[in-house]
């Protein structure tokens, strides 16, 4: 654990919850924003947010966005006053996240429900670290969450700083396990608190940012698939509350795919081989344009079949964007078949996980696609590399496993 995780810990934490595509697909309710708002209008569902940073620069502006699954966009922004004072209103009718900035790397999520008054006294360049925050439980909560996370990155950094320095050490093996061990420790450690604090406040919106946080970067705090059940408990209490909200609507989504499970069990067919000739595929694209796999002959290709709804399958898919920048020059090509049923969670999901420059095609047909039969599939993630000609080369690697292939393969060349 601690060889895996050291190189991230000199990445700037950026703790916006994010989701963190990804990915298992790591759930990742990711942020974007509802137009300009109408400032006007039911004063039950209006939230105001006021209060005080220190240090700003003269023209400096605050912005205000709302969080919805997507992109952040502005809703509304200030330039504080000579003392640092800014007001902020807004309209929402549930519980909503918003970030609060200066400049790209100064920001406070804000956890807002209709009819609050937040005051916030900060000061520049820690907005996430407010000296006090009133008038939102949910926000207070998500502070306090975020000032243990900081301790624990800080522990963890400590923890490189002496590998760092042991690295010339007769001892390094002994120090090495020692320093895995203990970090190993803080992290259980803080997940077990974590899971704590989210069992406590699974009926509030704050466990939809706490089931979207990291550890550090690239180590997720929670696991859809070895901790479905936490991921169950939060839809089924939150969607029978806030239907109408983007981001519950987007976690019971996700939810309805991990119940599916990955299996497709009960399909029949055939095995495919290394040596074996992969059959030929045409489907058509998002545009509705039939694409064959036979068109990519001259290339090595990854034929890998996938689904929005499949964790495992978009946990894999910042690896193949890496691959693919890697290798693609030298011949390398991927060619992603989806089994979903709706485009629009195809296309989303080659949108969020930026898939959009190798072919994709589906009939959006899910067990009944021609391609589960032909190629006896019986579950996804799965996939076949194929050689120039379209014979088989592997079956189902992924990961450092497949990168390896990969190098293999080029360095021949």
């Amino acid at each position: 654990m601690f060889m895996k995780m050291k190189n991230n810990f000199q990445l700037k934490i950026r703790n916006m919850f994010f989701v963190s595509h990804n990915k298992n697909r790591k759930y990742i309710a990711v942020l974007t924003v509802l137009a300009l708002f109408t400032f006007t209008g039911c004063r039950h569902n209006g939230i105001t947010i006021t209060g005080t940073i220190e240090g700003t620069g003269k023209g400096e502006h605050l912005l205000l966005r709302e969080v919805k699954p997507g992109i952040l966009e502005p809703v509304d922004s200030v330039i504080p006053d000579q003392n640092g004072g800014f007001t902020f209103r807004a309209e929402t009718e549930t519980p909503s996240f918003y970030v609060l900035s200066i400049g790209s790397d100064d920001f406070l999520t804000l956890l807002a429900s209709p009819g609050e008054k937040i005051r916030i006294t900060a000061s520049r360049r820690s907005l996430a670290s407010p000296s006090e925050v009133s008038g939102s439980e949910g926000t207070q909560i998500m502070v306090d969450f975020r000032n243990q996370q900081q301790q624990v990155i800080k522990e963890l950094e400590n923890l490189t700083k002496v590998y760092n320095d042991s690295i010339l050490s007769r001892r390094l093996p002994l120090i090495m396990d020692s320093l895995d061990r203990k970090a190993a420790g803080i992290v259980a450690d803080f997940r077990e608190k974590a899971v704590t604090l989210l069992e406590n406040n699974s009926s509030s919106m704050v466990s939809v940012y706490l089931l979207n946080q990291q550890v550090v970067p690239g180590l997720q705090l929670f696991d859809p698939a070895k901790d479905p059940q936490l991921y169950y408990k939060v839809d089924s209490l939150l969607y029978a509350q806030y239907p109408e909200s983007d981001l519950v609507l987007d976690l019971h989504n996700f939810v309805t795919g991990l119940r599916q499970s990955v299996s497709l069990t009960g399909t029949s067919g055939g095995t495919i081989a290394v040596g074996d000739m992969l059959p030929d595929i045409a489907l058509p694209d998002p545009d509705g344009d039939t694409i064959s796999l036979s068109s990519k002959r001259g290339r090595i290709v990854l034929v890998d079949f996938w689904a929005a709804w499949c964790p495992p399958c978009r946990e894999e898919n910042p690896n193949l964007v890496r691959l693919y920048d890697m290798y693609h020059y030298r011949g390398f090509d991927i060619y992603q078949v989806s089994l979903d049923q709706r485009k629009e969670d195809w296309t989303g999901a080659i949108r969020n996980d930026r898939l959009g420059r190798w072919v994709h095609v589906s009939d959006l047909k899910y067990r009944d696609s021609e391609v589960v039969k032909r190629f006896g599939l019986s579950e996804i993630p799965a996939n076949y590399l194929i050689d120039r000609q379209g014979r088989v080369i592997a079956v189902n690697l992924r990961g450092p496993v497949l990168m390896k292939k990969l190098e293999e393969l080029f360095s021949q060349q």
